[in-house]
């Protein structure tokens, strides 16, 4: 675990004002990336890539990793067995519907740990064809199943933030009542405000105490998964699912580097949260799976510690005057690059980077050589294309 150095969070005092008498909770993670993760379009991972993955999240410090749904494929049952095999500080974890096979093919593989998924909103229910009744009778059934089994059940309701409230406690008291020790909030189309899943937590935690362990589990359609996870833990969850990079169907699942960088810094609650690697992780991740991130993407975009504009490298030897933390709190370096907003800061501080002897007189006609180029290009000036200008001005 890597402790937060809290002289390289720059945030104020705001928050700690704001937040002040409020408790600051527990969170702990459990990585999707090996099964919603792979649901991303185009994506798919064989089972030494998932192997590779489920090492490198559990690097994360991520207390739980969801290993993979057991009936898919012959791949996904071989994946499983290697993660379990491979002796991870996380608990691994299944995935199985409320259907009895699926919790038997969870049990087949020796897992102690399963969620066990029903879908429960008006939507789901009419598209499948399925009643209410039929559902609670698959939810005690699958759940007692996989009680009886030795496992250790989480149950999972698909789609509950639009299923009526009233069905929403018949379903988790069923769950509960056959065996479930954990409840998973599921907000499959990401529709619940931040309140609203504060209500929602709020609401459970009367149902089963203050120690029945309460997931949620977000996505990012209205671009809130991080505030929906935070707002979780704020009121009373003790489990936050999400993936690296947010990657997922749609538009990604809860981005748990974001969640544990929110949590971290401007909420003081401790994730275990290995963010000096996550920065790593993503970069291979992209690499197995084949996609590309905005570069001001937080926490692991390419631009959060790069600076073009002139007035803020001007500023650039004082970084907590442009920054909200130390790059080193993500293990990245800081940069200066040139192009058409550079200012004459910028052009010293590349200078000295480059080892450019370049009178300081010279720095305002190298600048206009620099603006004209970037402009003419409509693109960045390179390190060596500067280095051509310099010289030719020397």
């Amino acid at each position: 675990m890597s402790k937060i150095d809290r002289s390289k969070v720059w945030t104020g005092t705001l928050n700690e004002v704001a937040l002040a008498g409020r408790p600051q909770g527990r969170a702990g993670f459990y990585d999707t990336t090996l099964r919603d993760g792979e649901q991303s379009v185009g994506v798919m991972f064989d089972p030494d890539q998932k192997l590779e993955i489920a090492k490198m999240v559990d690097g994360l410090g991520v207390g739980r990793i969801e290993a993979g749904f057991p009936r898919v494929s012959d791949e996904d049952k071989l994946a499983i067995r290697q993660i379990m095999a491979a002796g991870l500080k996380a608990e691994i974890w299944g995935f199985a519907r409320a259907v009895v096979e699926d919790v038997a093919a969870v049990a087949d593989l020796g897992m102690r740990h399963s969620v066990v998924e029903a879908p429960i909103s008006g939507y789901k229910l009419k598209a499948l064809g399925v009643s209410p009744e039929t559902v609670l009778e698959r939810i005690r059934t699958a759940v007692a199943f996989g009680v009886e089994q030795g496992i250790q059940v989480a149950f999972f309701a698909v789609d509950s933030t639009r299923a009526d409230l009233d069905f929403i406690e018949k379903v988790y008291k069923t769950a509960r009542d056959a065996g479930a020790s954990e409840f998973v909030i599921v907000d499959t189309l990401a529709i619940a405000a931040p309140e609203a899943v504060t209500f929602l937590v709020g609401r459970m935690r009367t149902w089963f105490g203050p120690d029945i362990p309460i997931h949620f589990h977000g996505h990012n359609d209205f671009g809130l998964a991080t505030a929906g996870a935070v707002a979780a833990i704020a009121a009373g969850a003790t489990w936050i699912h999400g993936t690296i990079d947010g990657i997922g169907e749609r538009a990604g699942n809860a981005d748990l580097g974001q969640i544990a960088l929110a949590l971290e810094l401007l909420y003081g609650v401790d994730t275990g949260f290995r963010l000096d690697r996550v920065r790593q992780a993503s970069r291979r991740l992209r690499e197995i799976a084949g996609y590309q991130l905005e570069p001001w993407k937080s926490v692991v975009g390419d631009n959060l510690f790069v600076r073009e504009t002139g007035a803020v490298a001007a500023q650039f030897h004082i970084p907590e005057a442009i920054e909200p933390y130390s790059s080193d709190l993500l293990d990245t370096p800081r940069g200066i690059v040139l192009g058409k907003k550079s200012g004459v800061a910028s052009i010293k501080i590349k200078c000295d980077e480059l080892k450019l002897d370049l009178p300081a007189e010279k720095f305002a006609d190298l600048l206009a050589e620099v603006k004209s180029l970037a402009i003419k290009k409509r693109q960045l000036v390179t390190d060596e294309e500067f280095k051509g200008l310099a010289h030719r001005l020397a």
